[in-house]
């Protein structure tokens, strides 16, 4: 009877040790890996331990990734919500326009201030889908495409864009530098979207008179 006692008290608390560890799991959320003693050997209680030691470690690993993504999600819905408003506004700037200064503008001004708007309007579109596109995956991965494009001629159309709304707060865009330095490589797309928000930003932080100037 002591021989099995001594031998069943040792089993008896590796149990119960393990159990307050894999409580400690539940009530942290899974979110913190147990300090789940693995003893040398190969019975039993040790493979027990084992098992649920890399059960843990795989259980927290993967709430981490889960928490990770759903930040990222969150991070790019926030930065495509964002890039909705600098269009929404600029297309909003060329019809305020067109409908205060109807008479006033000549035809061939008209035409372009339309152009302007329904280009606007397309890139409104792609923004939109690309939430609903976004909506539909579980996981998102953004990859870049890379092509080579005019930086000068870049900032030139993003100036053009910028024209309406700036002419009707009273504020001057212009543009300094080199217009034949060589092409660059990346992702226009993005890059239009990195320019847009700055000047965007800009014109909420001017006054009547101030100008706003890409060197």
């Amino acid at each position: 009877l002591l021989i099995g006692l001594l031998v069943f008290y040792p089993l008896t608390r590796r149990l119960r040790r393990l159990s307050e560890q894999v409580d400690a799991l539940r009530k942290s959320g899974f979110t913190t890996l147990p300090a789940i003693p693995v003893s040398a050997g190969g019975d039993e209680l040790n493979q027990l331990e084992s098992n649920i030691h890399l059960m843990a470690k795989q259980i927290v690993q993967q709430l981490q990734h889960i928490s990770e993504q759903d930040a990222q999600r969150r991070n790019l819905f926030a930065s495509l919500s964002h890039d909705i408003r600098t269009p929404l506004a600029t297309l909003h700037g060329y019809l305020e326009t067109l409908q205060i200064k109807a008479d006033e503008l000549k035809p061939e001004t008209r035409e372009q201030y339309l152009a302007r708007a329904i280009q606007f309007s397309n890139r409104l579109k792609l923004l939109v889908d690309e939430l609903f596109e976004m909506a539909k995956l579980d996981a998102i991965q953004t990859a870049t495409q890379g092509e080579p494009f005019s930086l000068p001629e870049l900032v030139q159309d993003i100036l053009q864009q910028f024209e309406a709304p700036a002419q009707h707060i009273g504020v001057q865009l212009n543009m300094q530098g080199d217009m034949e330095i060589p092409f660059v490589d990346g992702d226009i797309g993005l890059i239009q979207r990195v320019f847009e928000n700055l000047v965007s930003n800009a014109l909420r932080h001017v006054n009547s008179g101030d100008s706003i100037t890409i060197n």
